[in-house]
């Protein structure tokens, strides 16, 4: 799109400040952190997208220094190149937000988890428009065609045009999700309607109020539904207060839940987050794919067993 033209080395900044924020999964290796916990915690937050940057520019400075230039190296320019870099790093937080695992935005101030839930993890929409808008610029670049970088500058317009679309069809079901549920006197405290794997125009739908939990799901052919069953949260369980006081893991894993519930199976209560529970609804998924997710449901065991 143009941006490793603003500096030497502006590629290979915004090459590492896209993939910065997530050495934070080394963390667990030096620190005495649980890994679900700090995960799209502090290294994802705002606080921490300048020093990223300016790391990335100060080790790219003293390669500078050390690297001879040849007669046609781009001139190191430190400002431009950070704000490459910085553009680089929010792309990451950015998208990590657009999905239903969330990020902690304001950590360690706050450990409230922020989530557009607009996007599947794996999105197939990106990945042909990306594919398709970096061969055509690189085709262009190669046969020294004018304004090679717009097929990729195309290209990324389109992809925020498909976010803002998803953006705006979870809020849309959300909010008719909540209508719904007050029409049925339940006063919803958290929706999340976030799409299946492949059909992005789908939302799996997760609701909760302050005792209860419930799902259900829209698709284009029969419109939003939400399903007559709700569970209770039980949340005060003694085994989830006995996990939190004795288990570090499960302690984590409470700061980093969005809805946790806890199941109660074979006698036992297990810890999950409704967002990861449940089947996989769309018919666009294969049988046999949605039949194993409906056999690994991740539960956390909180008792002995």
């Amino acid at each position: 799109m143009g941006l490793r033209r603003r500096s030497r080395y502006a590629f290979a900044a915004c090459l590492l400040g896209a993939n910065a924020p997530d050495i934070d999964v080394f963390a667990p290796r030096f620190f005495q952190v649980e890994g679900i916990e700090f995960h799209r915690g502090p290294l994802h937050a705002v606080f921490a997208w300048p020093i990223l940057a300016a790391l990335i520019v100060g080790l790219l400075w003293a390669i500078d220094r050390i690297k001879p230039r040849g007669a046609s190296t781009l001139e190191f320019r430190p400002g431009p190149l950070f704000v490459a870099t910085l553009l680089a790093v929010m792309s990451h937080p950015f998208l990590d937000w657009l999905t239903t695992y969330a990020i902690a935005i304001f950590a360690p101030v706050s450990w409230r988890w922020y989530s557009g839930n607009a996007i599947f993890i794996i999105d197939w929409v990106y990945w042909v428009l990306m594919i398709t808008g970096i061969a055509w610029s690189s085709r262009r670049w190669r046969h020294h065609l004018p304004k090679p970088g717009r097929p990729a500058q195309v290209a990324g317009v389109i992809m925020l045009a498909y976010i803002a679309f998803n953006l705006g069809e979870s809020a849309r079901i959300e909010q008719r999700a909540a209508e719904i549920l007050r029409q049925r006197g339940i006063e919803p405290t958290l929706i999340v309607a976030g799409p299946p794997p492949i059909a992005f125009w789908e939302r799996n739908i997760q609701w909760r109020s302050d005792h209860l939990w419930g799902s259900g799901d829209f698709d284009l052919e029969r419109g939003l539904t939400i399903d007559s069953v709700a569970e209770p949260l039980r949340l005060d369980d003694p085994a989830l207060a006995e996990a939190i006081r004795t288990q570090p893991h499960i302690k984590a894993y409470m700061v980093w839940s969005r809805m946790p519930v806890v199941i109660r199976k074979d006698g036992h209560s297990y810890l999950i987050d409704q967002r990861f529970y449940g089947p996989l609804r769309s018919r666009l998924i294969p049988g046999a794919v949605r039949h194993w997710f409906r056999g690994q449901p991740f539960l956390v065991p909180l008792d002995k067993q």
